[in-house]
């Protein structure tokens, strides 16, 4: 991977020179119908704003901006499918060796919530096996009768979420994330009611003077509130799966969330461990290492899964497949983004997966089986037509 220096040389002169990567092809044919593509180049589109914003991230990158891991740029390099170049920071660096398996984690999650209102799920939201693990505990504990699911990164309208099926990139910060987005699709898909904390600040100037732990706090506190106003205090029946980013701040949703409604919430925390072929795993109190999550019922622990052909996978088992980029969207003097969206989608859905490119890179789309519209940019506006790839 050619690194920042050789990529801004690429811009300027195009000379990097394209590498070859072994991928999986699927069946694409160029332009889909037209309806499908609707407002995909109008200037005053929220998707060509969302997508001006990752350009300007790009813009930072290769102007020299930090990309140590824990810090914006290197989120938002994650949700352009560049976790290559974060920059790993040792207080980052898992400090637990993975237990070995001897329950399913998933099940024991269930069970222990079996007769819970609320179960609270904290995770580290930059990390992408930890949010796809999330998926499977909330499908399940969805099956098992939950009918709610809030999250701290979400945010919406006066009449909540204007798609019911597919996720929106306008639903919120989380929203920006494509392993986010099929988290957000698998709740609408079971018919949950999505609940975000609300407007829990007086003012942009106030909201924009706040320490970030002081915000999460804040928004953990309003998340509580919303939870006990909206689902939990309306029916004896409700039942609440909360997603929250985890760190000291989340004690405070926890306990505010217990004085609002009497309930004892099931809190599960997910940890980083430190190998990488391992399955997540139940981590009891007396396991190896530093013990990350005080308080918590259950901790899982949850190894970072192999790099698939220069890109971050979300798991081992996820059925994800590295997809050749249409050659037309190929890099030549500027920086590229992809999209890859379900089709159908309508232009402001979650993609399936989003990859920056730089000039003469050769990277992966990871995507499951699906038929798909593939799109793509520079900061100057759509390459050419969509592409329709079926993946098998």
């Amino acid at each position: 991977m050619p690194g920042r220096a050789a990529c801004l040389f690429a811009i300027v002169l195009s000379a990097c020179v394209p590498a070859t990567q072994e991928v999986t092809v699927g069946v694409e044919t160029v332009g889909v119908d037209p309806a499908a593509a609707t407002g995909w180049n109008v200037e005053d589109d929220l998707a060509q704003d969302a997508r001006a914003f990752f350009f300007a991230q790009a813009d930072l990158y290769l102007a020299g901006a930090s990309t140590s891991e824990g810090g914006p740029l290197a989120d938002m390099l994650r949700a352009m499918g560049r976790d290559d170049l974060v920059y790993p920071s040792p207080e980052h660096e898992p400090r637990i060796a993975c237990p070995q398996r001897w329950v399913d984690p998933v099940e024991l999650v269930s069970r222990a919530s079996a007769g819970a209102r609320a179960v609270i799920i904290e995770s580290e939201k930059h990390a992408p096996e930890q949010i796809a693990f999330v998926q499977r505990v909330a499908s399940r504990l969805a099956g098992d009768g939950f009918d709610t699911y809030a999250d701290d990164g979400l945010s919406f309208g006066p009449g909540g979420t204007s798609d019911t099926s597919a996720p929106l990139v306008t639903e919120g910060s989380v929203a920006r994330d494509p392993g986010y987005g099929r988290l957000l699709r698998d709740m609408k898909t079971h018919g949950m009611e999505l609940i975000d904390p609300g407007i829990w600040w007086t003012s942009p100037r106030e909201l924009a003077a706040l320490p970030a732990e002081e915000q999460r706090a804040r928004r953990h506190l309003a998340l509580a509130q919303q939870v006990n106003r909206r689902v939990l205090s309306r029916s004896p029946t409700a039942r609440a799966i909360i997603h929250a980013e985890r760190g000291d701040e989340a004690k405070v949703l926890e306990k505010e969330l217990r004085r609002l409604s009497g309930f004892e919430p099931v809190v599960v925390s997910f940890v980083r461990c430190s190998e990488t072929l391992e399955a997540p795993a139940f981590l009891p109190d007396s396991g190896e290492g530093e013990w990350p999550a005080n308080g918590a019922d259950i901790v899982i622990a949850i190894p970072r899964p192999p790099m698939v052909s220069g890109r971050q996978g979300s798991a081992k088992d996820s059925g994800e497949a590295p997809v050749a980029v249409p050659a037309v969207f190929a890099p030549q003097d500027l920086p590229v983004l992809v999209e890859a969206r379900r089709a159908g989608d309508p232009v402001l859905a979650v993609p399936e997966d989003r990859l920056l490119l730089m000039p003469g890179e050769r990277l992966p789309l990871l995507l499951m089986p699906g038929s798909y519209r593939i799109e793509a940019w520079t900061k100057n506006g759509p390459i050419s037509e969509p592409v329709s790839q079926l993946v098998d």
